[in-house]
């Protein structure tokens, strides 16, 4: 069997990424309809929580303390909608449709004749695409954090900007392969389309998206945060808040790199079963 070169190898990696970046930007009108499609929810739960943190006749907010609601004040919960919003669109996949598609299509059978690995083909195409929508949402955020700290006094250090893209960069890897493994089931199932749509938002609300985890209370919040998700939202979002002392930054990267591991054998073992399965009712 001939050997492929390392500089060859990677080579076949870089295409991959060019041609997820091509297809970021070949469909900008996709992209800006999805953003505008996540404008709406930022502006339902900041109308939301504005109601909560007026004050009443009392002088206190609607839950009952005019400074904090869920161990944020009202400034930190706007940053913190705001921020967990834009990370939320960065790090959401997609590749699972593809995956669900090479599989119920036998498209795979092409993949796995070439010298190339499939995982690493699909995880450059993410960086690809993600490298063009990351550009944007970063001027986005800038945008955002800039009207943040002039209206709500919400204030940015540079630790914090560098912890935040360490653990944004986190972010990307656990999610595409939590996403990874939900896309295999597609060596079982057949139409799960659904099953992605109902998983995201499970995970999502899991990764503290849509609300802080501190909203479920403090078992549900210590469920929640032993589970990798928060990572994928939460963690990097509360460290661009400066929520997370340096230290903690430092102790959440590496316990959430550790979620790595386990996530990355689940998907080495899944996908070795569900291949045996492919071949199978394919031959």
């Amino acid at each position: 069997m001939t050997e492929v070169s390392p500089s060859r190898a990677a080579r076949k990696y870089l295409r991959s990424l060019s041609l997820g970046l091509r297809g970021a930007l070949e469909y900008r009108i996709n992209f800006l309809f999805s953003l505008l499609g996540a404008v709406s929810p930022v502006i339902i739960q900041t109308a939301l929580w504005t109601c909560l943190y007026a004050p009443g006749p009392g002088g206190a907010s609607a839950t009952g303390s005019a400074d904090t609601l869920f161990g944020y004040t009202y400034a930190q919960m706007l940053g913190y909608t705001v921020i967990a919003n834009i990370v939320s669109r960065l790090v959401r996949t997609g590749f699972e449709y593809d995956l669900n598609n090479d599989i119920r299509s036998g498209g795979l059978d092409r993949f796995l004749v070439k010298p190339i690995d499939y995982f690493g083909f699909r995880m450059a195409q993410f960086i690809g695409a993600k490298s063009a929508e990351a550009v944007f949402m970063g001027a986005v955020l800038a945008a955002c954090l800039a009207v943040l700290a002039a209206v709500a006094g919400l204030g940015l250090s540079a630790l914090a900007v560098v912890g935040f893209v360490l653990a944004l960069a986190l972010a990307f890897v656990l999610n595409f392969l939590i996403f990874w493994c939900v896309g295999l089931l597609g060596f079982w199932l057949t139409e799960i389309g659904f099953l992605f749509e109902a998983v995201r938002i499970v995970i999502i609300t899991a990764s503290g998206g849509i609300f802080p985890l501190s909203v479920f209370g403090e078992r549900g919040e210590a469920i929640l945060r032993a589970l990798p998700f928060r990572f994928t939202i939460q963690f990097p979002t509360e460290v661009l808040c400066g929520r997370v002392a340096p230290g903690d930054v430092a102790l959440g990267l590496c316990v959430g790199a550790l979620w790595i591991l386990p996530l990355a054998a689940l998907a080495r073992a899944v996908w070795a079963v569900g291949l045996r399965r492919f071949v199978a009712v394919g031959s």
